[in-house]
């Protein structure tokens, strides 16, 4: 009997995109839009939602920081569930439940319910991201990586310039509530598109399920002419036992691991200042509902073209190289963000500025922890550096409410927080240093695509 021919997986896939390849790409940047809609229609929310429990403006900070903590708790444990379990399922259910508690919040009657509400609608965008980061970066060609996860994860800021459009258009013609009704029913409609329509990441199920039907299914659809002649499926994955987490500090990854956290706090922390506390603040200096919205937007706008922009330079260059500019100017707009007076262009340009800086670091740190990372223990990686991430997300906004509620101005504030993405700027060089060497524990990608040869 002749035997059937091997073909190793991570070759087939980076020899370019299939239509399924691309249509696990779109399916999860449509969970991107969601993230980016929720995190921009929240900060802009506030307000209203502070009038209605009778609350000051500053007892809304735990309220916006609640989802930011549910997301960091998310992220830490669907990561190492999706490199057990899978990571179609987890996606699915962290859609859902995002939905399902987002829509609650419509209805919270207390500060507590509220607060609940939040933070379990965070538990399920937490979840998401190390799902689908790790799903795409494991259907696309490995040299293509880092721009591909890098323009998809552009649709989170592209979702907070939705978000702030939408939320002005709604703010206008209905009660706030309803920014939480239509911010609920979307994830909800999407999880049932993604149970119908994603597969499961290949990789996943060679390396750890073993399911080899699927496996075999799958690649019929990516590489035909492999099916075909009756091959055997292979990959050079590790496979990595016992508990995911472990695996993040062995085989010398452990001072990688920790140096990409302290960026990740940084960046999304200086992100989430302009996204949910500038709304409350640039009314709190004289700008109107609508127009603060509006300037809000062009923040989204920013960071979509950083982010488009990023994985590109990652390519081009080294991570370092590509980075450490973004922080710096982040720096700079972040600290100007409370000189912006009573003008709504003068805020929109600076908003512009910041999502351009920091929309590109924080976007270009989630494509390099996922080239980081074998797929054994990929979700898990992006899981804890997005944690770190949000974290950061969720401190930053309790910093502002208490420097706030001491009586600091609007430009002091902003102006002492724009330090945070200074402090990141040497772990991002010592990362760059390292180059992903045997000592950092990097898997690389392939720098060029596999030859075209047959199975």
């Amino acid at each position: 009997m002749t035997p059937r021919p091997s073909c190793d997986i991570g070759e087939l896939i980076d020899r370019g995109f299939s239509p399924l390849q691309l249509r696990v790409v779109l399916l999860c940047a449509l969970v991107a839009l969601l993230d980016g809609i929720d995190t921009q229609s929240i900060g802009v929310a506030a307000p209203s939602l502070a009038a209605k429990l009778g609350l000051p403006l500053p007892a809304i900070g735990p309220v916006l920081s609640a989802a930011l903590f549910g997301a960091m708790f998310g992220a830490m444990a669907f990561g190492p569930l999706a490199d057990t379990l899978g990571r179609k399922r987890l996606l699915c259910l962290a859609t859902a439940g995002f939905g399902v508690f987002t829509l609650l919040t419509a209805w919270a009657d207390s500060y507590w319910t509220l607060i609940a509400c939040r933070f379990l609608a965070g538990m399920g965008l937490g979840g998401a991201v190390p799902c689908f980061v790790a799903l795409t970066s494991e259907y696309v060609p490995a040299h293509r990586r880092a721009m591909v996860v890098g323009v998809q994860y552009a649709v989170f800021p592209l979702g907070g310039m939705v978000g702030g459009f939408l939320s002005a258009f709604l703010l206008r013609h209905y009660d706030w509530e309803m920014i939480f009704i239509v911010g609920g029913t979307l994830p909800l409609i999407v999880a049932l598109i993604l149970l119908v329509a994603l597969p499961e990441s290949v990789r996943f199920l060679l390396t750890r399920s073993g399911s080899t039907k699927a496996v075999e299914a799958i690649m019929q659809r990516i590489a035909p002419e492999a099916a075909r002649i009756g091959a055997v499926y292979t990959s050079r994955e590790p496979r990595l036992p016992g508990a995911s987490v472990k695996h993040l500090f062995a085989a010398g990854r452990a001072r990688t691991t920790m140096g990409l956290w302290v960026p990740f706090f940084m960046g999304f922390g200086m992100f989430a200042i302009a996204v949910l506390w500038a709304p409350a603040l640039l009314r709190r200096d004289g700008l109107s509902p609508a127009d603060t919205a509006f300037a809000v937007a062009f923040n989204g706008l920013g960071a979509f073209l950083g982010s488009m922009a990023v994985g590109r330079l990652m390519e081009r260059s080294s991570p370092a190289v590509a980075l450490i500019p973004c922080f710096l100017l982040g720096a700079l707009a972040t600290a100007s963000l409370g000189m912006v007076g009573t003008s709504a262009t003068f805020a929109a340009v600076n908003m512009l500025v910041h999502g351009l800086a920091l929309g590109a670091g924080t976007t270009g740190m989630i494509a390099f922890a996922a080239l980081i990372y074998p797929t054994a223990i990929r979700s898990t990686g992006v899981g804890w550096a997005m944690a770190a991430g949000r974290m950061g997300q969720a401190v930053a906004p309790l910093i502002a409410a208490g420097l706030l509620l001491i009586g600091w101005q609007v430009w002091a504030i902003f102006l002492a927080i724009g330090l945070g993405p200074l402090l990141a700027i040497p772990f991002i060089a010592r990362i760059g240093r390292d180059g992903g060497g045997p000592q950092a524990g990097i898997s690389r990608p392939a720098t060029a695509p596999a030859p075209e040869h047959g199975p």
